[in-house]
């Protein structure tokens, strides 16, 4: 079968042999990257090093950043579907060594390994919609696809929560073995293609080397300053020069390269290279907010985790009612760029208002702005899949969507970090007695704002209140840049 095949055997058949197997397969790799956001202060009492928490959900980031476009590659050459059932068999390996994990530092390693697979899931699973159906029906199955996403995102902090809550915050990864096997038994479903691509494949080391060291720099950068790097040490800096100087090296070298780990050539369109911007401050805005704000519900408005994480529910609705509606609405009008600007332009307007109002807001209305963000965040995704998919033509299709996985891995990363970094500066400058009531909420957990008495709690609080204002306001910075990109992505032509 092939995509010129597709109108014979008709869209349904598309749907009902390709999406099964790519719809479990993406839910797993989307729903693990936020799974961890209810538990997490729970890890951090078990395993200690709250400071170096943020790394349990970075590694795995950073892992499928540098998965994606080598999944892309290697599914154009060899197969979407073999090199599927391999990202499956890693990742469901590697979820046993999470859950057995005796220390943080094991558990950031096996997380890592863990990402190696997740990021091939995302790249493959597109890549597979992409090549059994037509372009003009992909934004039907892109809104599908970005609901699944949308829902595993954002209900992955929800079961996270139950399974903390009522088994143990190692069965969050557990759950993933049945759920794997589940995966790859549909994915042996999917029917195979010749690849596009034939000759020899040579893996490209040096780009792959340097583009670990760059991000991972990167990552270390934005995440460490300000605490384990003082912003007038000399050791900060020196990071900055060394990814700055990685990263120069590794565009000239992927000029040179023959198949390039970073496709800088697809890069260079500004048909691709702009929806892919978009994508990065769509993923630094869904990830920031799905795993830092079930941390201010327990810790800053003392609600337990099974509730922190069920308060998520607005924005997953919204999310996923958003996504399919703008796939539904990209198929019928063939538009394409004018969602993501109303869409980040509703997700920045939400996150000042919900930054402004913070200390003053209820909880509910705090679920109210949550799920304008979801709202808005949904809009993104249908439409720039379909957008760059549309660009890259098919005998391109894996690297380019390899390249939008990419930037969404790194996105999320880099705004997990910089996030991360807010909120552990912050509270970090906090001494004395304050600082000692925070650390013990920290080990402890929200039970223990039961203990303080009225001024202990309501200086906690303002403390909280005020870092969670920077967070939301430097969130919407992003989405507003997101917004003004995505005014000046070409429109494709169907």
């Amino acid at each position: 079968m092939s995509v010129a095949s597709a109108p014979e055997l008709g869209v349904r058949e598309a749907f009902r042999r390709v999406f099964p197997g790519v719809m479990v397969a993406m839910f797993l790799a989307a729903a693990d990257q936020t799974i961890l956001a209810s538990a997490l202060p729970t890890i951090a009492s078990r395993l200690a090093g709250f400071e170096y928490l943020s790394w349990v959900v970075v590694g795995y980031l950073l892992a499928a950043t540098i998965a994606a476009p080598l999944y892309g590659h290697l599914g154009d050459r060899f197969g979407r579907k073999r090199m599927l059932l391999v990202a499956l068999t890693i990742f469901t390996i590697a979820s046993l060594g999470c859950a057995a994990a005796p220390t943080l530092l094991t558990l950031v390693i096996a997380r890592a390994v863990q990402g190696l697979g997740g990021g091939g899931l995302m790249t493959l699973a597109q890549a597979l919609i992409g090549e059994h159906v037509p372009p003009r029906e992909r934004g039907r199955f892109q809104g599908y696809f970005a609901g699944v996403f949308a829902l595993a995102s954002t209900s992955g902090p929800i079961l996270g929560a139950y399974l903390t809550e009522h088994v143990s915050w190692r069965s969050v990864f557990a759950i993933n073995l049945p759920l794997g096997i589940l995966a790859g038994y549909l994915a042996r479903r999917i029917p195979a293609q010749r690849p596009a691509h034939g000759g020899t494949y040579r893996p490209d080391v040096i780009g792959t080397l340097l583009f670990c060291a760059a991000t991972l720099g990167l990552l270390v950068a934005v995440s460490s300053a300000g605490h384990a790097l003082a912003f007038s040490s000399w050791r900060l800096y020196a990071v900055i020069a060394v990814v700055a100087t990685a990263y120069v090296a590794l565009y000239f070298w992927e000029q040179r390269s023959t198949h390039p780990v970073i496709p800088v050539r697809l890069l260079a369109r500004p048909e691709i290279l702009r929806p892919d911007a978009v994508v990065v401050c769509f993923a630094a805005t869904l990830f920031a907010t799905v795993l830092y704000l079930p941390l201010y519900l327990q810790i800053g408005r003392g609600l337990g985790i099974g509730t922190s994480g069920m308060l998520l529910l607005p924005i997953t609705l919204s999310m996923v009612t958003g996504a399919t509606v703008t796939g539904r609405m990209v198929s019928r009008t063939g538009k394409v760029t004018i969602f993501p600007v109303i869409g980040l332009s509703i997700a920045t307007a939400a996150l000042v208002a919900l930054g402004a109002t913070i200390t003053v807001a209820p909880t509910a209305l705090v679920l109210c702005f949550t799920a304008l963000i979801g709202a808005g965040l949904g809009m993104v995704m249908p439409a720039m899949q379909v957008a760059v998919q549309h660009a890259a033509g098919r005998e391109s299709l894996g690297a380019a969507i390899g390249s939008m996985s990419l930037c969404r891995s790194i996105g999320g990363a880099v705004g997990v970090a910089v996030i991360g970094a807010i909120v552990f500066v912050s509270i970090g400058r906090i001494h004395g007695t304050l600082g000692g009531v925070l650390a013990r909420i920290i080990e402890m957990g929200p039970g223990y704002l039961d203990r303080l008495s009225v001024d202990e709690r309501g200086a906690v609080g303002m403390l909280l209140d005020r870092t969670f204002r920077i967070v939301f306001f430097s969130i919407a910075l992003v989405t507003g840049t997101g917004a003004l990109i995505a005014t000046t992505v070409p429109k494709p032509k169907f």
